[in-house]
């Protein structure tokens, strides 16, 4: 029997060291023939095939189907990739993401990053509908953001909101979509590279008051983007050193004229170094940022909570 040729440059996206396979539908004992055959030595894991060669591009194969693209394949590159030697720091992490995504649509990487996003919305919205298990038993990141943006939505006060360092820009997203009676909605962020695909999606679902900007949460001006009733910086204080983390912290402050939710993950051992995470979170320490906002305010409330991590929610006034 004639066996075709795989069409391997059409699965294929380069960037970095790193070229994503999208190996979904295709015969894999003839693609590790191909890879093998190719000088690569092969190693195996539950989602991917790592292709390694001396002086060679790394082969990260994958079989995802297309609707299984969303914020959860950060989860398998740390559970199956790092323990390879993978994922040393955010950079390698964020080519292995790009790589992964890029090779569904290899010739459109913007429509790849589009089916992420749109894969990643319907999921949180889904969440945000049913019941959910206790926060504490939360093991796929979209089920922890999931929670987070449930209580956010919850929590929120007036007709404001900044997402400080939203990353792709979820949540602005989410809370326009829930909470109508928002005016401006705003996600910052010092990575501007997912906002067109964000923006776009904003443009599509008729979201006229979400809004995205490249912002430093350490930049003096950031005060700039104006003030806002309710500010959210949702697992974004581990990215910082503690040194850095109190100037946003301050900066944060300036910006929040009614209430501001921090939510941070509580790891075990060292910080995350495929994530850029900078120190540890424990639930004293949180407690401490709290302590520390109120001494800066003279007045105000604060309540800290463990929620999917550690959950801070600081208002400005005395009266909630």
């Amino acid at each position: 029997m004639h066996l075709k040729p795989i069409p391997f440059h059409e699965r294929a996206f380069p960037i970095g060291t790193i070229i994503g396979v999208n190996a979904y539908r295709v015969n894999r004992i003839l693609l590790k023939q191909r890879i093998v055959a190719g000088g690569y030595t092969l190693h195996e894991t539950p989602h991917f095939l790592l292709g390694r060669q001396a002086g060679a591009p790394t082969l990260v194969v994958h079989w995802f189907p297309p609707q299984a693209i969303d914020a959860d394949l950060g989860q398998y590159f740390i559970e199956e990739l790092k323990p390879l030697g993978m994922l040393g720091n955010p950079q390698h992490f964020g080519d292995v993401f790009g790589a992964v995504v890029g090779s569904v649509f290899p010739k459109d990487p913007q429509r790849a990053w589009h089916l992420f996003g749109m894969n990643t919305l319907q999921r949180y919205h889904d969440l945000l509908i049913t019941e959910v298990p206790s926060p504490s038993h939360y093991d796929s990141p979209v089920d922890v953001f999931a929670s987070l943006y449930r209580r956010v939505c919850e929590l929120h006060v007036g007709e404001s909101l900044l997402d400080a360092g939203c990353s792709f820009g979820f949540l602005p997203l989410v809370v326009a979509e829930r909470i109508p009676i928002l005016k401006k909605v705003l996600g910052v962020d010092i990575r501007a590279d997912a906002f067109s695909v964000t923006g776009a999606m904003a443009e599509e679902r008729h979201l006229a008051n979400v809004q995205f900007a490249q912002a430093d949460l350490l930049a003096d001006n950031f005060s700039s983007i104006g003030c806002f009733d309710t500010v959210t910086v949702l697992h974004v204080l581990e990215h910082f050193t503690e040194k850095d983390m109190y100037r946003v912290l301050t900066h944060l402050l300036e910006v929040t004229s009614q209430r501001l939710i921090i939510a941070v993950p509580y790891e075990l051992g060292e910080p995350e170094t495929a994530y850029g995470h900078e120190q540890l979170f424990t639930p004293s320490k949180l407690e401490a940022v709290g302590r520390w906002y109120l001494d800066q305010l003279g007045t105000g409330w604060m309540t800290c909570k463990e929620w999917a991590g550690g959950l801070l929610i600081i208002n400005k006034c005395a009266s909630s």
